[in-house]
């Protein structure tokens, strides 16, 4: 019954320095179909997909071929692990076209949270000018057209960091905006940037703290992702490299939670209360007599102590 423990302080292991070096992949579902979701995690450039109501590893390979034909092959792939992206064909595929496959821990959606931005915007784009799904209109085009084109907190559009101007879209535009003067802001933008990343590090970190690492063989607490109970008990049988750990549970069943979600618990042996055998051979201690107390007794009193004396120290 005890409470959720604090968040961490923020990590970030993925610093792109060229468009598509490193995306961000995630699936969603609205008005009855899925959509696959891509994203550059340097210009933030989406992509979306309609995947009808095939999800399984083959339909999605297929539409990550296409991607990478087109937009060229990441060095990373980050995703939430789900079925489609934990399979071997899967892995297999990632393998043949030499992407390195980071996934993020179980019933824990922040460490894939740039996909997660993503997908929000997207459906609430869908939701809008397409509210069937059917993504062959034209309000959707322009729609995703404008989301491309959009500056972010940095002064620069998805669009401009990609091809290094604005698109030309149905919203007026004076025409000096596509002139090279007004796009040479690359340093002003990245400082603008950094600021912005170190004061959302700050806000984060205010309220987080680090939880000191656990041990191999470490008997631990799962708590459970809908009930937000810690009524699991496993052992740390491996050790990650982004406060990760696998736990072997009772049933011989391997999880793979992230450090929030374990709590360190005393081992079986620890638990269990004291026993008082005495080696063979040994004399057993004579029990203490119960301590009298010197204070006056009553009538009552008396006539007890004088029974106690009687029999021997046996209590009647």
């Amino acid at each position: 019954m005890q409470p959720s423990q604090q968040r961490e302080p923020h990590l970030c292991d993925d610093n792109p320095t060229r468009p598509f070096e490193s995306v961000s992949a995630d699936l969603f579902s609205t008005a009855g179909k899925y959509f696959l979701v891509v994203a550059d995690r340097l210009s933030g450039w989406p992509v979306v997909v309609s995947c009808g109501v095939d999800t399984a590893s083959s339909a999605t390979i297929r539409h990550l071929r296409q991607l990478f034909r087109d937009l060229g092959v990441p060095v990373r792939l980050r995703t939430d692990g789900g079925p489609q992206f934990a399979s071997q064909e899967f892995a297999a595929f990632l393998e043949r076209w030499g992407i390195r496959h980071n996934m993020s821990t179980p019933h824990y959606p922040q460490s894939n949270g740039h996909a997660e931005a993503a997908v929000k915007s997207v459906k609430y784009l869908i939701q809008k000018v397409a509210p069937t799904g059917h993504l062959d209109c034209e309000a959707f085009d322009r729609g995703l057209l404008e989301l491309r084109n959009a500056p972010n907190h940095t002064g620069r559009s998805p669009a401009q960091i990609l091809y290094g101007h604005p698109l030309r879209s149905c919203v007026p535009a004076h025409a000096k905006a596509f002139q090279k003067q007004w796009q040479a802001r690359v340093e002003s933008c990245d400082r603008r940037a950094a600021v912005r990343l170190q004061d959302d590090t700050d806000r984060y970190d205010a309220h987080a703290r680090p939880l000191p690492p656990l041990e191999l063989d470490a008997v631990v607490r799962v708590q459970d992702p809908t009930t937000k109970r810690w009524d699991k008990v496993g052992t740390v049988m491996g050790i990650g490299k982004s406060r990760d750990y696998l736990v072997k549970m009772p049933s011989g069943r391997i999880w793979w939670r992230n450090r929030r979600f374990l709590r360190p618990s005393m081992s079986p042996s620890k638990d269990l209360p004291p026993t008082d055998a005495t080696p063979p051979g040994a004399e057993s201690p004579q029990p203490a007599l119960p301590r009298r107390s010197a204070r006056i007794k009553g009538r009552r009193d008396a006539q007890d102590t004088a029974c106690y004396e009687r029999e021997g120290g046996r209590e009647m």
